[in-house]
């Protein structure tokens, strides 16, 4: 059975304005019936991309959590997070980074986490890495990403690297939904200026002008019991 406060929230915020369902579904543009639908918490056959417009339409946002065997699923997401952050250490060891992993930060109010700090010493060339093994919110994964970046040298001082230029890195977990965001959002991701195999060349040897960032699509871990210790395979975006 789905629990949320989804209706509820909907029909307080509506009268809050002082509209009626009519109202509602013209600033949405969808029909009164799906809002009366949703209000009565009847949300089978309503699309999300309809149930977001409803939201917006009142000024507010919607966040989904999907629950699986109690606290299972949390632990499964962990496991997949944790071994794609073995394997890209693995890749970054392999062309000649030093990596430290969950580098956290506190600088004047942005604080947070950095899944992986890799520094290329001959070059100073600092990577701020975030790692996806999915992707649910991409203007919230772009920002976290931009936060951190922008804090890169302060953050590579506090582990002691001398870093002279910092390249933002995302690595996602290779799946066809994940490649469909980042192509049904281009724009955003344009900022990766290098991809695939041209990341990889890049990385191997970081000379000339650093790019404005890298993204790699890397092959999520299986998480039951596969030993994860192996180099990664990365595919070219």
């Amino acid at each position: 059975m789905l629990r949320t406060n989804l209706p509820t929230a909907v029909r307080h915020l509506r009268r809050r304005r002082g509209w009626r369902q009519s109202d509602l579904a013209a600033r949405a543009d969808v029909s009164r019936q799906v809002v009366s639908r949703l209000e009565r918490g009847e949300l089978r056959g309503i699309a999300l991309g309809t149930i977001r417009r409803i939201i917006e339409a009142l000024e507010a946002s919607v966040d989904g959590t999907v629950r699986w065997r109690g606290e299972e699923l949390e632990r499964l997401i962990d496991s997949a997070h944790a071994a794609l952050v073995e394997r890209s250490v693995a890749t970054l060891a392999e062309l000649g980074w030093s990596t430290r992993v969950e580098v956290s930060f506190n600088h004047f109010g942005d604080r947070g986490r950095v899944d992986i700090l890799a520094l290329h010493a001959t070059s100073g060339t600092l990577l701020v890495v975030e790692v996806k093994s999915a992707i649910g919110n991409e203007e919230a994964t772009l920002g976290q990403l931009d936060v951190k970046a922008r804090l890169g040298s302060v953050i590579a001082r506090e582990v002691g690297w001398p870093a002279a230029v910092i390249v933002p890195a995302l690595v996602i977990g290779d799946a066809r939904t994940a490649r469909r965001i980042v192509r049904a959002h281009a724009g955003s991701f344009a900022r990766f200026e290098l991809r695939g195999r041209q990341a990889i060349a890049w990385l191997r040897r970081p000379r000339g002008p650093a790019p404005s960032g890298l993204l790699l699509f890397m092959e999520v871990p299986d998480c039951r019991g596969v030993s994860v210790t192996r180099s990664a395979r990365v595919r070219t975006a």
